[in-house]
């Protein structure tokens, strides 16, 4: 997790899919947000680690995050083969 927020640690580094963006904006947070929300994950917000499987991509891996956050329960998933090649693809709102 400490690799992921400091990578993470400004909107000039926050790799994000547009999916993840589009459902950020949607619920009317900015990109500032999204990196402060990564930057206030804490170990205990840590879900699983699991490989893609959808689709099965070999030697990617998917880490989950929930997290409760400005009054809402925040799901945030990275993926990536490193923590150099990771992206942020998934900033919803959890039903957690």
């Amino acid at each position: 997790m400490k690799k992921i927020q400091e990578t993470f640690d400004t909107t000039d580094n926050l790799v994000i899919t547009g999916s993840a963006k589009r459902s950020a904006f949607k619920m009317g947070y900015a990109l500032e947000d999204v990196v402060e929300a990564v930057q206030d994950l804490m170990p205990e917000d840590f879900v699983h680690s699991k490989p893609a499987h959808s689709p099965a991509q070999q030697g990617v891996w998917h880490d989950t995050y929930v997290m409760p956050w400005d009054k809402r329960n925040i799901f945030i998933k990275f993926a990536g083969a490193t923590i150099v090649d990771i992206a942020l693809t998934s900033f919803k709102e959890s039903d957690r």
